[in-house]
């Protein structure tokens, strides 16, 4: 029996009456989780909609409920209420109190700000703006093509009490002191944010169009500044008669992908609130200085455990992965494209069967068919994967907003693996070995490991995969009087030589394979093949495993 990292050996509950007393709380997580009214202790996690992101957060439930860590694999690898139950009376022991959070020990000075370190993602970031403060990639853009009637004014005072709401749109960074201080984020009582506003419909029709791409394209290529702020910026412009553009652009140290739903819900709370004249929402109880407070107290305990695991699985790392290019004279800042295509019918189905019949999440589907691909257009056998994860393991995470997205590597050797079976197995373990060192701060795996940095070039791999299962931009209420379309734009600056990313399509419906690449490095054309090839890959392994042809 493996133990939990951080875990107390003694006095482990392996009796009946245990798993018993266990399944209760087993049941509240898997319900609370899954929005469920009631769960059969025999239904399965993956039957019911389960994921990744999903176990991840039952098991944040579990820790906190039973006083210690407990892994997202016990939930993946125990799939119902009852296994899962059994399962930790044999690996737990007797359950603890749990902890209440922390108050932050931040005070504010004279002026109504006050200052808390960095976590360890938004210091990875910070580094990197310190090279470039130019870069585009860290810029999170979010588009809308919004219909009906949304009002200017009510707009801009709801977002400024969703700034109010939360700290990561009141936060500029400071730069570390002569005395080798470490930089620290500075949270200001105002809101630290910018609202504009055009009326295109004043200008001719035949110069709208021109008019509002330009102002698009400057929104996007203005970079913003961590020291001073704002790092957000949203726009609004009228197109034509009840049409609208709505763009938000936020600085990544201070927002990922999970904090976007949350900033659009409140914004549509907010929007009801001033229409209706009420006041609110208020502060949210949800403190990203709390997480930082934990990561370092707490989570920071299990990282030199992690360090020795990973660095033991890639000390004797492949050399850089021997991707076919074609090099063309792009600027460095416009160094980023993507293109899109809708996963086939009938993928998105054999994939949830897939982790019904065989327990195979998303996630290690994904890697296989990847290793697959990159096997095929670079002929390694030995292939390194980065990965984002949300990092956000404790359920008081789930409604923070900030930067929580850590890289995690996967390392999957196709030696030997003659069949897709063996394929999967090998990364349904690797999928396994980045849940778990999900929050373990890639920059110290590099310094453990001694890659050399290269600018703003992510070492160690040239290729990402990300399987998004996060909420999407919420729809609003049609009592608003507009609805919404949310349209992805096109990266502009790449982390990554090619970056592979599955959206489960939210409200939509729509999953989508999204390949984002370097056009220094590759051509177009070529992307769209690797990105076509991927998903004949991806059904191909999900077929294999569900009882189809290979």
């Amino acid at each position: 029996m493996t133990a939990i990292p951080g875990s107390r050996s003694p006095a482990v509950m392996d009796t009946p009456d245990a798993a018993v007393a266990l399944l209760d709380t087993t049941s509240t997580a898997l319900r609370d989780v899954l929005d469920l009214h009631r769960i059969d202790p025999e239904a399965n996690f993956f039957s019911l909609g389960g994921n990744s992101l999903l176990a991840v957060r039952v098991a944040g439930r579990l820790s906190h409920a039973l006083g210690q860590r407990i892994p997202a694999t016990a939930v993946l690898n125990h799939p119902t209420a009852r296994g899962l139950a059994r399962h930790l009376a044999e690996l737990v022991s007797e359950p603890a109190s749990p902890a209440s959070p922390a108050p932050s020990s931040a005070p504010a000075d004279a002026t109504g700000t006050d200052r808390f370190p960095l976590s360890a993602a938004q210091r990875r970031v910070w580094l990197l703006h310190e090279v470039d403060p130019e870069r585009l990639d860290h810029l999170v853009t979010v588009s809308f093509e919004v219909t009906g009637e949304l009002d200017p004014v009510v707009a801009r005072t709801a977002w400024h009490r969703v700034a109010e709401r939360h700290e990561a749109l009141r936060t500029r960074f400071e730069p570390s002191a002569p005395g080798g201080e470490e930089p620290c984020q500075v949270v200001e009582s105002e809101p630290l944010t910018e609202f504009t506003f055009l009326d295109t419909v004043r200008f001719p029709e035949a110069v709208r169009a021109r008019i509002v791409d330009e102002r698009v394209a400057l929104l996007r290529r203005t970079p913003l500044s961590l020291r001073t702020g704002p790092l957000s910026r949203i726009a609004l412009l009228r197109t034509a008669p009840s049409r609208y553009r709505l763009e938000l652009i936020v600085h990544h140290i201070v927002c990922d992908g999970w904090s976007l739903a949350l900033l659009w819900q409140d914004f549509l709370d907010a929007y009801r609130r001033v229409a209706a004249g009420e006041p609110g929402p208020g502060p949210s109880p949800h403190r990203f200085r709390d997480h930082v407070r934990w990561e370092r107290r707490t989570e920071s305990a299990r990282w030199p455990a992690q360090a020795d695991r990973v660095t033991r699985r890639f000390a004797d790392r492949p050399e850089e992965l021997p991707l076919p290019i074609a090099p063309a004279p792009v600027d460095e800042h416009d160094d980023g494209d993507d293109v899109s295509l809708p996963l086939p019918a009938g993928l998105g189905t054999a994939l949830a069967r897939a982790g019904a019949e065989g327990g195979h999440t998303r996630l290690t589907l994904a890697l296989a068919a990847l290793a697959v691909l990159l096997h095929r257009i670079s002929g390694s056998e030995d292939l390194v994967i980065a990965v984002p994860m949300a990092g956000r393991v404790r359920p008081e995470d789930e409604g923070t907003v900030g930067l929580f997205v850590n890289t995690a590597l996967a390392r999957i050797r196709l030696a030997g693996a003659r069949d897709v079976p063996t394929l999967v197995a090998r990364a349904r373990d690797e999928a396994a070995e980045v849940l778990d060192c999900q929050t373990y701060p890639f920059d110290q795996l590099v310094s453990r490991l001694g890659v050399p940095r290269d600018g703003t070039r992510m070492p160690l791999a040239r290729v990402s995969l990300a399987v998004q299962d996060f909420a999407e931009a919420p729809l609003p209420d049609p009592d608003l009087g507009f609805t919404w379309v949310e349209h992805d734009p096109a990266e502009r600056q790449s982390k990554l030589d090619l970056a592979f990313s599955l959206t489960s399509g939210g409200a939509a419906g729509q999953p989508t394979l999204t390949v984002t690449y370097r056009p220094s490095l590759f051509r177009r054309r070529t992307v769209d093949a690797w990105a076509e090839q991927y998903l004949i890959a991806l059904e191909n392994v999900t077929r294999a495993v569900t009882g189809g042809a290979s």
